[in-house]
């Protein structure tokens, strides 16, 4: 026997799926109210300048590696070149 009518389940929504959108929309207002309150505050400044100078110190430690290399590549050679010189004008002093 067949029946007349189905059965009509209503499609809920997961809850789960609702509780995540209400957890991410208040946790975006609270950010923007923490940035908000830290601006005013004068804490966002000061974290801006404190991370400003890290990146800073980083790049010049960084160049500065660079440089120290090169200058001392040049010393080695300067020093080379004058100690090839000196022995040559040994050499044509002894002859």
């Amino acid at each position: 026997m067949k029946r007349k009518y189905k059965k009509v389940r209503s499609k809920r929504k997961s809850t789960f799926k609702n509780e995540w959108r209400y957890l991410v929309i208040i946790t975006f207002i609270c950010l923007i109210l923490a940035f908000g309150l830290a601006f005013i505050t004068g804490n966002v400044p000061y974290f801006l300048d404190r991370t400003i100078q890290k990146q800073a110190d980083r790049i010049t430690g960084e160049n500065m590696k660079d440089i120290e290399s090169e200058i001392m590549e040049k010393a080695k050679k300067e020093n080379m070149e004058d100690i090839v010189k000196k022995y040559k004008d040994k050499a044509k002093g002894l002859r």
